[in-house]
């Protein structure tokens, strides 16, 4: 009984260090929007007065404000609450603002831009008043660009706002920048706002990919869509609040990356949950810890429906820059008769496609679908005889008249199906190669969010599949086209969805059960055969006709990649490769310097630092004989400022690195580590806690 009794408060002594690691306040990250009373920022909001007991909130901003969030703070309770303007970095400095801050029960950081916060306020009295209000059990909130310096490492946002479209296409360009010594209140976690808002599900994985390999991290991803928030206990539990979905995604065992290389990257099956009002995650054990009562039982083991024939989908509706990947479907492909699939109110435009053919010497005919036409002996012949299809219009609806179940005309397409006839699609028509497809998302901007779009019958050629191109096409429908492949494969128990861009092609083969590409920005795949849970928004915004269309799903993996080469098996989930080069970090050259956080961090005994080493121009005045950098130093000081330990003392080539450091031979403090070469120095803290 004593040993068990020891085991037992030896776990208990375990779990507690944990949590009082993990934190001693509350965080509530809200994703940006306009609050309002009796809306979806009650919720979150009075949450924010609950947990700091109805004391004093201080909101934070670098300019001045409206009363509009004092006077809506204090009417869920708080004694007392105003702004506070911080602007420069000598006011963030002052001991009177730090005595003041930490008065604070809670502190709200209010929208704006992040790396004003980063800026002014790092390293400051403002940084150390925030941690102490924390520390001490207090509540730490942000909304938007406040929200977005939560985490462990931040979106610094210093070069300006990262595109999702530009992070895909290279999760290291220059605009891609993340601070690592600001606030880290929530260990190893980056938010990420405004959400399915601003299509920035590319944009998140590509951070996390990024700091795979830029930091030695692997972190968790938290997307936190508008007029929504994640609220985050001492015990490391959040739970979502308000109209939309928080979107976890991190690396776990069936997830593999392969490096860029010439621009070329893999990544494959990256975990992901999709979580809705009244879900709930545990951050320090990465999991989901509640499923509300109104989530939805979904059957991993149901009847898979493969695709039929092979077929040819393309990012976007024009139809001119879109000919070089027809010809491309035309030379793998017999094209001894081809035919156009329209629809009547489309012949102008489709001159285009019948002006490039008649010029390249194809024989090929055109059939107008209509109603009236379904039942023509002679229309069902011009099916009959054709070797591929290509399909183009703007009326997804016309296009899929050929899904009825009787006529002539229905008959032929559905047996040359079955006789793997190969088909292309130009732009939004491939949308109804699944059995359903999802309308309205390129019409009405705000469908999404006023439960506008719409499901409809597609032509059952790959019944898994819910088909969204034109991803980044215009940013005014950025929601709409994000939500909907993610509420389509919800409504719809689908298993694989597919977003595609601008001018590139993904082929999917149906003998293979494979899916390809050609692309410039990385073609994404969602797929949720592994779902078990499915739940969706019950929030009506105003002029709604329906629940803001977003969606819970637990247990999805996301994998992308731009090779041309590279097969998604559908029936494994996997790809047939990663990449045609080694798996290997040295492939990756830094273009900057990079000295890391220590991770973990407070660490016992052992801590990794990671750091990369630039290649320099040619034409850089920087560059030193036949090494850029000469002898490269990294040693470890105490708190007194006397070195105890030298980790690094070499020359080195460029690269990314990492360097352990051991601390059995030593107490527990604080402690600093300095990276050092010719040109460049860099010093961080790091605690050891035994």
């Amino acid at each position: 009984m004593k040993i068990i009794s020891k085991i037992i408060l030896s776990l208990l002594l375990t779990i507690n260090l944990a949590l009082n690691l993990y934190a001693q306040g509350y965080i509530c990250a809200v994703g940006g929007g306009s609050e309002d009373y009796g809306d979806w920022s009650d919720a979150p909001y009075s949450w924010v007065v609950q947990k700091s007991d109805s004391g004093k909130i201080i909101i934070l901003g670098v300019s001045s404000a409206t009363e509009w969030l004092p006077t809506y703070f204090m009417s869920f309770g708080a004694d007392t609450a105003y702004n506070k303007t911080i602007s420069t970095i000598a006011a963030a400095n002052l001991q009177e603002t730090y005595n003041e801050l930490i008065t604070a029960k809670a502190i709200f950081l209010r929208g704006g831009d992040q790396w004003d916060y980063i800026r002014l306020w790092k390293g400051t009295k403002v940084d150390s008043a925030i941690n102490f209000v924390f520390q001490n059990g207090g509540v730490i909130a942000g909304t938007s660009a406040g929200a977005a310096v939560l985490g462990d490492i931040d979106f610094s946002a210093q070069s300006g706002s990262a595109y999702p479209d530009e992070a895909l296409q290279n999760p290291f360009y220059s605009r891609m920048k993340f601070e690592n010594n600001f606030l880290n209140l929530i260990p190893n976690v980056l938010f990420d706002t405004h959400f399915t808002e601003r299509a920035r599900h590319g944009r998140l994985i590509a951070m996390i990919y990024n700091q795979h390999y830029s930091s030695s991290r692997d972190l968790i991803g938290a997307g936190i869509d508008d007029r929504t928030a994640i609220c985050i206990s001492p015990d490391g539990i959040g739970e979502v609040m308000g109209s939309g979905a928080v979107s976890i995604f991190y690396k776990d065992d069936l997830t593999k990356y392969s490096p860029i290389t010439n621009g070329k990257y893999t990544i494959e099956n990256l975990r992901s949950h999709l979580l809705t009002n009244g879900w709930k995650y545990d951050f320090i054990n990465n999991e989901i810890s509640i499923i509300p009562e109104s989530a939805k039982d979904v059957d991993p083991n149901r009847v898979w429906f493969y695709p039929q024939t092979d077929f040819y989908l393309t990012g976007s509706n024009n139809l001119t820059l879109q000919l070089n990947n027809l010809t491309a479907f035309l030379s793998e492909n017999n094209n001894s008769k081809i035919l156009v699939i329209s629809h009547p109110g489309f012949s102008n435009s489709l001159t285009t496609i019948t002006d490039y053919l008649s010029a390249n010497s194809y024989n090929y005919d055109v059939l107008n679908i209509t109603t009236s036409n379904l039942n023509d002996a002679a229309d069902a012949g011009k099916i009959n005889q054709a070797t591929c299809f290509i399909f183009a219009g703007d009326s997804l609806n016309v296009l899929s008249y050929l899904n009825q179940p009787v006529g002539l005309v229905n008959a032929a397409f559905y047996n040359q199906l079955a006789q793997q006839i190969p088909i292309f699609f130009f732009g939004n028509p491939g949308k109804i190669a699944g059995h359903h497809f999802i309308g309205n998302t390129d019409t009405d901007l705000y469908a999404g969010y006023r439960g506008k779009m719409t499901i409809n019958e597609g032509l059952f050629i790959f019944p898994e599949l819910i088909f969204q191109p034109l991803l980044f096409d215009n940013s005014d429908y950025y929601e709409n086209r994000m939500s909907s492949v993610l509420w389509g494969m919800m409504r719809n128990r689908k298993r694989i969805g597919i977003y595609l861009n601008g001018n590139d092609r993904i082929k999917i083969e149906s003998l293979e059960n494979t899916i390809s590409g050609t692309v410039q920005t990385p073609y994404i795949i969602v797929d949720a055969r592994e779902t078990t849970k499915v739940d969706s928004s019950t929030y009506r915004a105003s002029g709604s006709i329906g629940p803001r269309q977003v969606v819970g799903m637990n247990d999805i993996r996301f994998s992308l990649t731009n090779y041309p080469d590279i097969k998604y098996l559908i029936e494994l989930g996997e790809f047939d490769n990663l990449t045609e080069v080694e798996d290997d970090k040295s492939s990756l050259t830094p273009n900057e310097f990079i000295l890391n956080q220590n991770y973990p961090n407070p660490f016992n005994p052992s801590t990794t630092i990671s750091f990369s080493i630039p290649t320099l121009p040619s034409s850089s005045p920087l560059r030193k004989g036949r090494n850029e950098e000469g002898f490269v130093t990294l040693i470890v000081y105490d708190i007194l400022g006397r070195k105890i330990a030298t980790l690094l003392n070499e020359e080195i080539n460029p690269g990314f690195y990492e360097v352990e450091f051991n601390g059995s031979n030593f107490s527990s403090g604080i402690y600093f580590y300095k990276l050092s070469t010719p040109n460049y120095s860099e010093t961080k803290s790091m605690v050891l806690l035994k």
